[in-house]
């Protein structure tokens, strides 16, 4: 079975080269991670088997997190929310961020991304 913490340390070699398209493929590799594992946790530890779709999965996994009454659910789902518009911009945008958001802001997505692992880690030693 994959490990999508694998993810964040592709994340870190790439945030090594300091140019626009390894800090913005650091920053989507990033929120992959918290993104794949939050799901894997969802769905093999919290038995939240509708999560295996792929339709709006983004939306229903951080949904999922956020109106959770476990509040460090709760706070991993809010770390995936505010992810997404970054990463989106990370993928897609080409007008309105430049290289140097990128580069201020992709320090701060490694440490909520490396927050959100961590805790994810800690629910799956206490469900499991």
């Amino acid at each position: 079975m994959y490990n999508f913490k694998e993810f964040y340390d592709v994340s870190c070699e790439l945030s090594q080269t300091d140019d626009e398209a390894h800090i913005r493929s650091a920053i989507n590799r990033e929120y992959y991670s918290l993104f794949g594992e939050s799901r894997k946790y969802l769905v093999e530890v919290k038995g939240k088997t509708y999560l295996t779709t792929k339709r709006g999965i983004h939306g229903k996994v951080c949904g999922t997190l956020i109106n959770s009454n476990n509040p460090t659910e709760k706070y991993i789902g809010q770390i995936l929310l505010n992810l997404i518009e970054i990463r989106g911009f990370a993928d897609y945008d080409w007008k309105e961020k430049d290289s140097n958001y990128f580069k201020a802001i992709q320090p701060k997505v490694k440490e909520d991304v490396k927050k959100g692992l961590e805790s994810l880690e800690y629910l799956k030693n206490k469900y499991t």
